[in-house]
């Protein structure tokens, strides 16, 4: 090589070193780490001097690498007084690798956050401010040994959804913190914090047990929080209520509503991880109920929703159980289940009815968060708060995914005090109970709040109409004409508003039952518009067996069923106006000789339709000829009606006094209703004649027609009130409205 081109060469190299020098120097200023930065999380807390146990824990759990390089974590970081006291109260003398790991694991959450966002609840749509309560953090558990339901010893990892297991979720133990942001707005206080930590001040910015003594140091990757306790991953419900014997029954009642489902995904990560053979199952509850027990993850309706939610148990101990279990086995018991003891019956029952067992464990299970101060004001999965109070509480928890409350009673469900509960509890009526689900009328009258007398119809009977139950019809599985069950039904359901239950042994009256028609009690007996029209006297009413209390009223047991009728109202009509002694004899006459009216054949009243509830009231035969002789309808030369006219203007005098006679709905002395009636008369505009009940008790009931004239219904003992037809009520009158336009 010439010496020409080795001086080249040199040249060139050195000019590329000095140029290369320069642009390092350029590239680390502009992306070198700025000397402003703090250090990550792991340096900090080594440098200040009093954390060695905790950075102890990072070592031992392998977190050092982690908290020493890029990311993002908030870490509540224990002092070493901290672990001085929690190595003491535990009685230890060290901390393994194992212990280590789920301190460090649960003293992180992800992303750093200082204090005033911790309340904040991040959403797919941004931060919504002070709702939350909780973060996710590092920690997990994974697979466990434990049984499956045969008692096989199997390996197990919980379910970390409602119902079901995804294999990419590791069901994260979340840590509650309660600032005073949040608690603010929860309308919370510190009663409720210290419910569950008694030994802890509450301040304002406490994390589980412990509290924050030095906020919002800031590190390269994350954020610190510095605590005066060591804090360790709570158990969650499952866990908790599968270790205390004292909730036994609870429990293996819960079990039922367990299935363990092999994962593939899981017992290949398993194998992989331990070098074993074993298959892994994923321990699912049953969607029935309000939530599982082993998810950590909350409702999952947004991603994050367990910063703002958790669970909230009421678990009955076992002599609370046994207690309850007297209700729940009262009618099955007798005849249905073998003898033994409650558990053993419980078992049994569950395999006929497990619907008794699924709403008895839902009435203890709620899917929000059960503050201490607001036991009466959140629902459980069934719709109802607890009549439980601070008193029946003998164990408190706040556990990983919920807020558990061992308890001395058992709830009292609706499902069960109401009178709705009665069907649902024994058997004899079964078909009607699943009518009663399926058709729509089982929410009212398990709604402690509404007052009703409920008249069960026996499986035996229902069948003799052609009724049956059978869930080989999903959609349909109640097989019969569902238009006559569900009038048979409504006429068994009387809706009592604020009445207390009546006296039904010793008393008499008359109650409007849920589908607008009439049944009467008189002294032990009922009777409805269809047995009336039976031909026998002994059929006409039905005994009144018994009358069993409930929490919102009463259930009145009948052998009988109260039939409707299925007669025009004309023909009640005609009962009580075919001589010319009987009380509806004028009215009667009137009307079967209209022809605009009335049609012979079928009995049907013009205006009057099928389906809705009506009210005539009949002037006596004095009323009518007075209405006659105040020229409203027409007469004989001698003075007296006219029953048949000819004119014209005579037939239609006639009609609009009858249509003026029948109002669009249902009164009966009962001093419920009052006020403007619309009646069938209508003006050329289309506009309805309207009649006012202006009074109304339970033996008086006034009327007030368009002339300001006040008119008495006849309620005396031989006086044709207060009779049931079709959907109609009958009245009879002392004088007669008077129409005008």
């Amino acid at each position: 090589m010439s010496k020409i081109l080795q001086k080249f060469l040199i040249v060139n190299l050195t000019v590329i070193f000095i140029l290369s020098a320069c642009r390092k120097k350029e590239f680390d200023e502009f992306y070198g780490r700025p000397e402003t930065l703090a250090d990550p999380i792991y340096q900090q807390l080594q440098a200040k001097g009093n954390f060695t146990r905790f950075l102890d824990c990072i070592d031992k759990s392998g977190y050092k690498e982690t908290l020493s390089t890029a990311g993002s974590w908030t870490v509540f970081a224990p002092t070493d007084a901290a672990f001085t006291t929690y190595m003491s109260e535990n009685n230890l003398t060290e901390i393994n690798a194992t212990l280590a790991s789920a301190i460090v694991r649960y003293s992180m959450t992800y992303d750093g956050e200082k204090v005033e966002r911790l309340s904040d609840n991040l959403t797919a749509k941004g931060f919504v401010k002070n709702v939350g309560f909780r973060r996710r953090t590092v920690y997990y558990d994974f697979v466990y040994d434990g049984v499956d339901n045969d008692g096989k010893a199997i390996k197990i990892i919980a379910g970390n959804r409602n119902g079901t297991y995804l294999s990419t979720d590791f069901n994260n133990k979340n840590l509650p913190f309660f600032l005073t942001p949040f608690v603010t707005f929860a309308g919370i206080s510190a009663l409720d914090y210290n419910y569950f930590y008694p030994n802890t001040s509450f301040t304002g910015k406490n994390v589980g047990p412990g509290t924050i003594i030095e906020q919002d140091i800031v590190a390269e990757n994350g954020v610190i929080h510095i605590i005066d306790k060591v804090l360790t991953p709570p158990q969650s419900i499952d866990q908790y209520i599968g270790t205390k014997t004292q909730y036994g029954a609870f429990k293996s009642l819960l079990d039922k509503y367990v299935s363990y489902n092999l994962n593939t995904d899981i017992t290949h990560r398993y194998q992989v991880l331990t070098g074993k053979s074993d298959n892994v199952y994923a321990k699912n509850y049953s969607v029935l109920l309000g939530f599982s027990p082993n998810n950590e993850n909350y409702l999952k309706e947004d991603a994050n929703d367990a910063q703002i939610g958790m669970y909230s148990i009421f678990a009955p101990t076992d002599e609370a159980v046994e207690a309850y279990a007297k209700v729940l086995l009262k009618y099955y018991a007798k005849n249905r289940l073998q003898p033994g003891n409650y558990k053993a019956q419980l078992n049994e029952l569950f395999s006929l009815r497990s619907d008794i067992i699924r709403d008895f464990i839902n009435s203890h299970l709620y899917r929000t968060t059960v503050w201490p101060s607001k036991f009466n004001t959140v629902n459980s999965f069934l719709g109802e708060a607890t009549k439980l109070t601070p008193a029946n509480v003998v164990d408190k928890q706040f556990l990983s995914n919920g807020l558990f409350y061992g308890v001395n009673a058992a709830q009292n469900a609706n499902v069960f005090s109401t009178v709705y509960g009665k069907v649902n509890l024994d058997p004899t009526y079964y078909i009607m109970k699943q009518a009663l689900d399926v058709l729509g009328y089982a929410i009212p009258i398990k709604t402690a709040s509404l007052k009703y007398t409920v008249i069960p119809i026996p499986d035996a009977t229902l069948v003799s109409l052609g009724f049956s139950y059978d869930p080989f019809y999903p959609s349909a599985p109640i097989r019969g004409d569902l238009n006559i069950l569900r009038r048979l039904l409504q006429t068994h359901i009387i809706p009592l508003g604020d009445r207390a239950v009546p006296n039904f042994a010793t008393t008499n009256g008359i109650l409007e039952t849920s589908g607008g028609e009439y049944i009467k009690y008189n002294n032990g007996f009922f009777s409805s518009a269809g047995t009336e029209d039976m031909p026998a006297v002994a059929d006409k009413s039905i005994k009144i067996d018994s009358v069993a209390t409930a929490v919102n009223g009463a259930d009145a047991y009948a052998a009988k069923v109260l039939m409707y009728t299925v007669l025009p109202v004309s023909k009640h009509i005609e009962k009580y106006g075919t001589l010319t002694t009987d009380p509806y004899y004028s009215f009667f006459q009137y009307l079967k000789n209209n022809v605009t009216l009335y049609t012979a054949a079928t009995g049907a009243i013009q205006g009057v339709t099928d389906g809705t509830s009506y009210t005539v009231f009949i002037p006596t035969n004095a009323a009518i000829q007075a209405a006659v002789t105040a020229g409203l309808l027409p007469k004989l030369a001698n003075g007296t009606p006219n029953y048949a006219p000819t004119n014209a203007g005579d037939i239609s005098n006639v009609a609009k006094f009858i249509q003026y006679h029948i109002i669009k709905s249902t009164v009966a002395s009962d001093g419920q209703k009052t006020g403007s009636f619309e009646s069938l008369l209508k003006n050329d505009s289309g506009d309805a004649a309207k009649v006012t009940v202006l009074t109304n008790t339970t033996n008086t009931l006034i009327l007030r027609d368009v002339t300001n004239t006040s008119v008495n219904v006849l309620l005396g003992t031989t006086d044709r009130s207060n009779m049931l037809s079709n959907r109609t009520v009958i009245h009879q009158i002392n004088s007669y409205l008077k129409y005008q336009f």
